[in-house]
């Protein structure tokens, strides 16, 4: 679903010179200022969840934070870290009793963000849903070995089903995806929700320029985080 600027100004209460600058300094991409041929032209229409979902973030905390910190902080990038075990246990979206399906699926114990992110979504899916156990390793499992040609944020994940089956797929925010009629849409996350969220609420615990090469290492340990043994 699309709005269009006229609404989009009159709806969030900013005005034009607000928009266009918080394009130029980053908070707001590019890529959603779409121009579409009307009457008059040309028209300028927003994809509008992500759009009303970007100015409420931008006008509560622009007094908190300067624009330069605040593009980075709402910015499609990857942080350039990975997460262990423990740093899971401070994330309070992921619940602790979890974390061993996500180490299962996985097949490991480090972490990139944007895999946090899908532990952070599926989490909150299977908190919400029947998912069980088992088929939340089954995504993880049938997820990761995409997970590392995502070089931005800037993604959706949908879940679906099919006769309690479920299943999922990621794809680029501007991208048009068809999915088949007999695939009942279950949920759609937009990742750089929860990469927002993810640097916000947890800013002081991870300063997302940690370096890599010192967790990337960490050995994977089944007992450590009680898997069931192959």
């Amino acid at each position: 679903m699309f709005i269009t600027k006229k609404d989009l100004l009159n709806e969030t209460g900013i005005s034009y010179g607000q928009l266009y600058r918080w394009k130029r300094e980053g908070l707001i991409p590019e890529e959603w200022f779409i121009k579409k041929p009307s009457f008059t032209g040309q028209e300028t229409i927003f994809p509008k969840e992500q759009i009303l979902s970007r100015i409420t973030a931008i006008q509560e905390l622009k007094d908190k934070y300067s624009l330069e910190e605040l593009a980075k902080i709402l910015s499609p990038e990857i942080a350039e870290r990975y997460f262990t075990i423990e740093d899971l246990k401070i994330i309070e979206e992921i619940p602790n009793k979890l974390i061993p399906a996500f180490v299962q699926g996985y097949g490991k114990n480090n972490f990139s963000f944007i895999e946090v992110l899908i532990m952070i979504a599926l989490s909150d899916f299977k908190e919400n849903s029947d998912l069980t156990l088992g088929q939340l390793i089954d995504l993880v499992s049938g997820l990761k070995g995409y997970l590392p040609k995502i070089k931005s944020t800037g993604y959706i994940l949908i879940l679906f089903d099919q006769g309690k089956d479920y299943y999922a797929t990621v794809y680029e925010e501007q991208a048009q995806v068809y999915i088949d009629s007999r695939l009942k849409v279950e949920k759609e996350i937009y990742l750089n929700d929860l990469s927002n969220l993810l640097k916000l609420k947890y800013r002081k615990s991870f300063n997302f320029k940690f370096d890599q090469e010192e967790s990337s290492r960490l050995e994977f340990n089944q007992e450590e985080v009680g898997l069931d043994p192959v």
